[in-house]
């Protein structure tokens, strides 16, 4: 099965991860740049992903859920390092 284009894998993705805009970049190595942006102006950038790995419709699920999977612990990360107290310099 051919790699899917750059329009394909913006509809694909679009298509599963409705609440985002997603805007991709091909690169010449073979990889991937996936750019998603949510109207609550949450965004989210992801680079690297190989395109040879996601080919058909049941890899963009795969990679759609990967996506989401990334932006869920990207979260928890940030809410996390917001949620620690600063040392106590009295300590």
């Amino acid at each position: 099965m051919d790699t899917l284009s750059k329009s394909q894998i913006e509809s694909a993705l679009a298509a599963r991860l409705p609440s985002y805009n997603v805007t991709c970049t091909l690169h010449a190595d073979g990889t991937l740049s996936a750019v998603l942006s949510s109207p609550e102006t949450d965004h989210f950038a992801i680079t690297g992903i190989v395109r040879a790995n996601y080919r058909g419709a049941e890899a963009i699920a795969r990679l759609a859920n990967e996506l989401l999977r990334e932006m869920v612990l990207s979260r928890q990360g940030i809410r996390n390092s917001r949620l620690q107290l600063p040392p106590n310099p009295a300590s």
